[in-house]
C-alpha cells in the first residue's frame, strides 16, 4: 500500500513511531532539501492526531486500514476498517467533536 496521502495542511498522520510526515521540499530551518515522499518506506501504520492529542492508529489490513483506538472519544471506532489513512482520520476527527454524519 502506497504511503501517499494528499495532504492540505500540516501533516497530523504519522508514521508508527516516528515524526509526523513532512511533504515540503525543504526545510523551513535550512537544513536543505528532505527526501521525496516517494522514496519513505511504507509504514505498517500511522498515528492520528487530532489537535496534538493521539486519537487512534491504523493498520494496513487485506480490505484498506484498521482503526485502533487509543482516546476515549474514538472508542466507537476501533476496529473498523477504512479504505486508506485519510478516510480513518476523517472519522476520528468526526468522533473526536462528536459530529454525526449529518453535521459533517
Amino acid at each position: 500500500m502506497p504511503n501517499r496521502i494528499p495532504l492540505t495542511g500540516a501533516a497530523d498522520i504519522a508514521p508508527i513511531g516516528e515524526q509526523p510526515l513532512d511533504f515540503l521540499s525543504s526545510d523551513p530551518h535550512g537544513a536543505g532539501p528532505r527526501r521525496p515522499a516517494a522514496t519513505l518506506p511504507d509504514p505498517a501504520g500511522y498515528v492520528i492526531e487530532i489537535d496534538d492529542e493521539a486519537v487512534g492508529l491504523v493498520t494496513t489490513h487485506p480490505q484498506g486500514m484498521a482503526f485502533h483506538a487509543v482516546h476515549t472519544r474514538a472508542q466507537a471506532l476501533d476496529g473498523q476498517v477504512f479504505a486508506d489513512a485519510a478516510a480513518a482520520r476523517s472519522a476520528a476527527e468526526s468522533a473526536f467533536y462528536g459530529w454525526s454524519a449529518q453535521q459533517a
